[in-house]
């Protein structure tokens, strides 16, 4: 049941991991409880890690920047809705305070004894939050971390167990009872089964993790005039600097592809590149064929 949010205990601070897991220990507090510290470099872009928030530490005396927030906002997965929160032993430049109002990042001020201090509204908001009631797991970092270890990794246990269940079911009277054929297939059947879960609980438990490490491609659309819309994944196809080609919907448009297919074959462009010029128009298979065979014929005539 929720109880009064209690600020963490004092923690000294000395280094720039124990300036993570601070940080990390405010967020619990905050009302993200299971933000934990990923240490992975003073420059890592992103230093704490929960649900619905996104933290960066830095542990230096240099005054923190606009560009150091830039990075923070670059950091972040493409299409998250994270809230970013920013924390520096040191100070801010007022460009750096501007862009934070802009992108609402929560700039906080932490003082070598483990205090907090909110720089702008946005850090005074999610401060003033916690002193109304959040989860008890705010406010007891070890079980919350206990409890986010057993979250994150419940699937990796039961895919181990699944995996491992084949091999004690050998030499099981009650189980394999038929004669040694039937007992072959149903150890594979068993096999198979566990091993098809197991692998599946596994997967999707690294699977996911991995998934949000990686900012996904975007799909750009490109229209094809009487096709629809047709989407090419992983980059976005620009159009080709030529001559533009009308596409052939009635006679008269395909005397006109007819006549500039051939004027661009009479300047020097290579058939399969007026193909190609007709094929991202939208122009058919069969039509296209004959569009390059009439435009052949009128250079010819003339």
């Amino acid at each position: 049941m929720p109880q009064r949010a209690v600020p963490p205990q004092p923690m000294q601070i000395s280094s720039w991991q124990q300036a993570e897991h601070n940080a990390a220990r405010w967020m619990r507090h905050w009302g993200y409880t299971d933000a934990a510290a990923r240490p992975g470099g003073p420059d890592s872009g992103i230093d704490v890690r929960a649900t619905g928030a996104l933290g960066q530490v830095k542990y230096q005396a240099a005054q923190v920047g606009r560009p150091e927030l830039q990075r923070f906002v670059g950091a972040r997965p493409y299409g998250s809705t994270a809230q970013l929160i920013f924390f520096t032993g040191s100070d801010y430049a007022p460009t750096a305070v501007a862009y934070a109002q802009e992108w609402n990042i929560a700039l906080f001020r932490y003082r070598l004894d483990g205090t907090m201090t909110p720089v702008n509204d946005t850090a005074r908001r999610i401060h003033r939050s916690s002193a109304s009631t959040v989860p008890i797991a705010a406010r007891n970092p070890e079980t919350a971390e206990a409890q986010t270890f057993w979250k994150r990794n419940w699937r990796v246990v039961a895919g181990v167990c699944l995996l491992m269940a084949p091999l004690g079911s050998i030499g099981d009277e009650k189980t394999y009872t038929g004669p040694l054929a039937l007992d072959v297939l149903k150890f594979i059947g068993i096999l198979l089964v566990c091993w098809a879960l197991g692998t599946f609980l596994i997967a999707t438990r690294f699977g996911v993790r991995n998934s949000l490490k990686t900012r996904p491609f975007r799909a750009g659309i490109v229209s094809r005039p009487g096709t629809g819309p047709a989407t090419t994944v992983g980059r976005t196809r620009a159009p080709r600097p030529t001559h533009d080609l009308a596409p052939a919907s009635s006679t008269t448009q395909q005397d006109g592809l007819v006549a500039e297919a051939a004027r661009l074959l009479r300047t020097g462009s290579k058939q399969h590149h007026v193909d190609k010029i007709l094929r991202d128009r939208g122009v058919g298979f069969m039509e296209r064929g004959r569009v390059l065979t009439e435009a052949k014929k009128l250079n010819k005539r003339s």
